[in-house]
């Protein structure tokens, strides 16, 4: 039967003077319930647990008006709760009437009752229930728990029991809320103005099985993250404008569930999928309005959209907004395909060199998770998702003409400001981004994307508008997967030699071409090296150190020279081009038989370009001219010396076919040692230094010279002293 008025815990063990009313001599919590769980401490369950308790507190000390909790459910046999649901409730009232029943030094008689709350679920918890009502606290300890586990009653194994470890906890929680206030009890055992108080439902004479409890506690499996948020973020909103609560209340259970529904999880839930990308969304208003982003998703909403903030309301608008616009979409999927390629040109598409063109779902599932220091939804998503979204929040003033220009400015803006996408530009970067979409308008000003990519995105705008015929060209030179937006290389001043510049560097670069050999046909012609500090970058056999070369950053010089030496090549490929290639370096070795400058070695010997990097540090060049163009350092990484480096000209000589047994050359630009002798040898500009095995300089081999360049092949002299020394 169930009592038809609340009532309280002290109440409940109250003799009854209605005969139609149950009884209840004592609670027993049964031992197939689950363990205590509200002094867990996970993130979630902390957070209820400091409400649950500020909740009580405000209604005990009259700050608030009372508390009625939900239903406990119970069988009642022989006097005797056994209760089906409620039992965590039932404990945090046991534990805040001892706290406040010892903390007033109330008669043990008036708080009796508590002795006749008992747990079944293992004999460590009944016992520490037992233990506790017996003892006299000390209440000057910051942490009760602390007094409590240093008692000679309790036991150690009782740490592993969860149910007194969250007992502790809650304990420690009601501590810090309740250590200094007093006179309390008598306000809490109140049965007529009762602070605190419940319904009762008894179960009589149905019987209690395994079976029912194990069906009624399935309830009891942990709230989901989303759970949690939902049900706190419906209060935030309420505050702010019912009428938006309302739309949330609809929308949330329907029509975003069914828009996401599409990337739900393998065990059929998209609550993940709705926080992840809620938190996107959120993020993205934060940066924009300074506003420091918390982990707690509680928190960052009531920051957000919680009362206090004066943009509360549009701030939800946008959010809403945000999700409404994934349902205006027939395919998600068929949306972004339409817009993206994935690898290559493709026309009336943007190139985003991914696998995965639906930006939305990879939110849905990545966005947040960080693997290390890396972001698996990565900043550059980031912001081509920021900007699909500006999009398709305002349609009605973008044509797809519009949005198909700008997307694409975007994107590439996106690909050549690595060195400006970072989380502490992101105010400036959202800004930019929907500045272009909405308005078409690149600010060369704010502190968002790289200025030298902007103004070439505006050059390039007014270039397509004069020369419509030649804009998808333009287009599909970008999509190149070594420029990714940037034409610098090419450049947009000959309109007359644009297509074939645009066909032959496709050519040239199709990867089938190896790199090295291009690089070689590029010193052929000039030293096209470009200078970063003190490191010459060149073209290696990695594609990024190209695409280095190819965007014109304030952190290199000579990038004119590098385009000069790139067009003249562009401009003279004819016919096959791995043909036109070889016979551009042979012509170049056989007409270097007087002169042999630095470029001829890097031409001629393979081992010379065999860093990972393609940087090389020219030594004794202090104003970085390669001012001694024979003394120089092949680096292995691309930053500093304190990697791998060698000389390339000692590393020629350790792997040939000749000495690489008889000679030895260590990394981090050591001296070429040979095994028989211990001598060491040095590459200067003008000779060979030989060292004994003590460092002492014991000859030089001088290099036949003109104006300071090989008049003959030093790797030839340097074999020919190798050749006396190892067979002597």
């Amino acid at each position: 039967m169930m009592n038809n008025k609340p009532i309280t815990f002290s109440g409940i063990f109250l003799e009854q003077s209605d005969k139609t009313e149950v009884s209840i001599k004592s609670i027993e919590i049964p031992i197939i319930q689950r363990d205590y769980a509200q002094g867990r401490e996970s993130k979630d369950v902390s957070r209820i647990r400091k409400q649950f308790i500020n909740s009580l507190y405000n209604a005990i000390t009259s700050k608030t008006e009372p508390v009625k909790l939900d239903f406990v459910y119970g069988n009642v046999t022989n006097n005797r709760l056994v209760p089906l649901d409620g039992q965590q409730r039932l404990t945090t009232l046991f534990l805040l009437h001892w706290y406040i029943a010892k903390h007033e030094k109330i008669d043990e008689l008036e708080y009796s009752f508590l002795k006749k709350f008992t747990y079944k679920t293992r004999f460590s918890s009944q016992h520490f229930c037992e233990s506790l009502v017996d003892c006299i606290p000390d209440f000057n300890y910051e942490k009760l728990s602390d007094w409590i586990t240093n008692q000679n009653w309790f036991m150690y194994s009782w740490e592993k029991d969860p149910s007194i470890n969250s007992m502790l906890v809650m304990l420690d929680e009601i501590h810090s809320f309740f250590k200094n206030e007093t006179g309390l009890w008598h306000k809490l055992v109140d049965e007529i103005n009762a602070p605190v108080s419940f319904y009762f439902l008894a179960l009589e004479e149905m019987g209690l099985t395994d079976s029912l409890y194990i069906k009624m506690n399935s309830r009891g499996k942990p709230l989901t993250d989303f759970e949690h948020f939902k049900a706190e973020f419906e209060k935030i909103i309420k505050v702010v404008s019912p009428e938006l609560y309302n739309e949330f209340v609809h929308k949330v259970d329907k029509d975003w569930l069914d828009m996401l529904w599409n990337y739900r999880n393998e065990d059929n839930i998209i609550d993940d999928e709705f926080m992840r990308y809620y938190r996107f969304v959120t993020e993205t208003i934060c940066y924009q309005n300074d506003i420091e982003i918390s982990e707690n998703e509680f928190d960052l909403a009531i920051k957000v959209y919680g009362v206090e903030n004066a943009n509360a309301k549009s701030n939800l608008e946008i959010l809403f907004k945000s999700f409404d616009c994934w349902n205006e979409i027939d395919s998600i999927n068929i949306f972004f395909d339409s817009v993206f390629s994935k690898a290559m040109f493709e026309e009336n598409k943007v190139c985003i060199y991914s696998e995965n063109t639906n930006l939305f779902s990879q939110c849905c599932a990545d966005y947040g998770i960080m693997v290390g220091t890396r972001r698996n939804f990565s900043l550059n998503n980031t912001l081509i998702l920021y900007a699909i979204i500006q999009y398709l929040t305002n349609k009605k003033q973008i044509t797809t003409e519009e949005f198909c220009e700008r997307i694409r400015i975007v994107r590439n803006l996106i690909l050549n400001s690595s060195f400006e996408i970072r989380e502490t530009r992101l105010q400036g970067l959202f800004s930019d981004t929907k500045s272009i979409i909405i308005n078409g308008d690149i600010n060369t000003k704010s502190m968002g994307y790289n200025e030298l990519q902007k103004q070439e995105e505006i050059d390039k705008s007014d270039w397509r508008k004069n020369n419509l015929f030649l804009a998808n060209t333009l287009n599909r030179l970008e999509d190149h997967f070594l420029l990714q937006g940037t034409v610098a290389i090419i450049g947009l001043d000959n309109i007359e030699k644009f297509p074939k510049r645009t066909d032959n560097f496709y050519k040239l670069f199709d990867n089938n071409i190896s790199y090295i050999q291009i690089s070689k046909v590029l010193l052929t012609i000039d030293d096209y090296s470009q200078l970063a500090s003190w490191r010459f970058l060149f073209g290696n056999n990695n594609a990024s150190s190209w695409r280095e070369l190819f965007s014109r950053s304030n952190q290199r010089k000579r990038f004119e020279v590098t385009q000069a030496t790139i067009l003249q090549l562009l401009d003279k490929l004819t016919g096959n081009t791995e043909t036109y290639l070889q016979k551009c370096i042979d012509f170049y070795l056989n007409g270097a038989e007087i002169l042999k400058d630095w470029k001829f070695y890097f031409v001629k010997y393979p081992e010379m370009r065999q860093g990972n990097s393609g940087v090389y540090w020219w030594r004794n060049d202090k104003d970085h001219i390669k001012e001694n163009p024979y003394e120089v350092f092949m680096m292995n990484t691309a930053l500093s010396t304190t990697g791998k480096h060698w000389d390339p000209y000692l590393l020629v000589l350790s792997k040939s076919k000749e000495f690489k047994e008889k000679v030895i050359l260590e990394e981090y630009g050591s001296s070429l040692v040979v095994n028989r002798t211990s001598e060491k040898i040095n590459c200067k500009n003008d000779s060979w230094e030989i060292l004994d095995r003590n460092d002492v300089r014991k000859e030089s081999i001088g290099i036949s010279q003109l104006n300071g360049v090989d008049a003959e092949d030093r790797i030839e002299v340097l074999k020919n002293y190798l050749k006396t020394i190892v067979t002597a």
